[in-house]
Order: structure tokens, then C-alpha cells, then sequence
């Protein structure tokens, strides 16, 4: 049995009602289109990757320093996009607005955690929701879905707490399980 768990903190998202027609168009494609599925649905702030048990306490209370003093964070979801490009899909993802108190709070985990142990990012941090992940040839739909919804504003949400999460592979998939929630305010 390993001694160690795959971690990450983030940002759960609850799905804004523009944002689930998306989706289900997404998954709708299958194969080589995966989508997210709704209650999965998060802001990534930092990767950990395998986390030793004994270490869990300690990373629960640098999140917490990390969002002490935060207010509750409104954000806007708006627009769909594609990493590395939308003409070379491999993540298709909806856009955050106003997220600079999010941003700061991803720059206060990578100081807090890089004494621990985990590097901090090479690339700099862009809030964005992950909707799906494509694994070969893009279908036709899924350039006309980027194109239809490139400007589309899909809502507006508040972020309340920050979750520290338990990232367990499966044959179906990730399955995450909350080990710490840290409020805001």
C-alpha cells in the first residue's frame, strides 16, 4: 500500500445552466472528444501530484492561510477556447473574468507550498474551467461549438471556499474526493 496521494487544490464550480448545453453538446461528440462531467467541474489553483499522508495536515493549513482574509470571489464564465490553439484543439475550456483574486490566491499557494516540497509552475497561471480533453482527430461540431460560443457570456458564480482534493485514478476515470474545504472570508 503506498504511503502517498494524488492531490490538487481548486475551485469547485457549480454548473451554470449556458454552461450544461455545453457540455452535454461536448460529450454528445464521444470519442475522441471527453468531456468533463458536470460534477467534476472545478478551477485547478495547484497541481500537487503524489502527496505523502503525514503532509496532508500541513498542506490544509498553508490553504487556509492562503485564502485568510479572502471575501467570497464573484466570478463571470465567458467565452470557449482551446489549448494550445482552437485550430489544434487538445483542451477546449470556458473562460473566467475578474478572476484576479484567484490569481493572487494561486500566488500565495505556490510560495506557501514551494517550502514543501512542490515546485512551483513553470507556466503563469490562466483561471480557466476545463471542459473537455481531446484525444485524436477534432469532429467538425467541435470547431463550430469553439466559433458559436467564442464570445457567449455564461453566467456568473461566487467562489466560497477553496478544496484541497484527493485525485483517485479508475477505470472510469478520475474520481476526487474533498480532504479539506477552506472558506473565504
Amino acid at each position: 500500500m503506498s504511503d502517498s496521494i494524488r492531490t490538487f487544490v481548486a475551485v469547485k464550480v457549480a454548473v451554470l445552466p449556458e454552461l450544461l448545453a455545453v457540455l452535454t453538446s461536448l460529450a454528445a461528440m464521444r470519442w475522441p472528444v471527453v468531456a468533463v462531467p458536470p460534477d467534476k467541474l472545478h478551477v485547478t489553483l495547484k497541481f500537487l501530484g503524489e502527496t505523502p499522508f503525514e503532509m496532508c495536515d500541513t498542506i490544509q493549513r498553508q490553504i487556509a492561510q492562503a485564502v485568510s482574509g479572502q471575501p467570497p470571489i464573484p466570478l463571470r464564465v465567458e467565452s470557449l477556447g482551446a489549448f494550445p490553439t482552437t485550430a489544434r484543439p487538445s483542451v477546449v475550456w470556458a473562460g473566467l473574468a475578474d478572476a484576479e483574486p484567484l490569481a493572487a490566491i494561486a500566488k500565495r499557494l505556490e510560495t506557501l507550498l514551494e517550502p514543501l516540497g512542490f515546485a512551483r509552475e513553470s507556466r503563469p497561471f490562466h483561471p480557466h474551467l476545463t471542459l473537455a480533453r481531446i484525444k485524436g482527430r477534432p469532429p467538425r461540431e467541435l470547431f463550430d461549438l469553439l466559433r458559436h460560443h467564442a464570445e457567449t457570456r455564461f453566467g456568473t458564480f461566487e467562489v466560497r471556499s477553496v478544496e484541497f482534493i484527493r485525485s483517485d485514478r479508475q477505470r472510469d476515470g478520475a474520481h476526487y474526493s474533498t480532504l479539506a474545504s477552506c472558506a473565504l472570508g
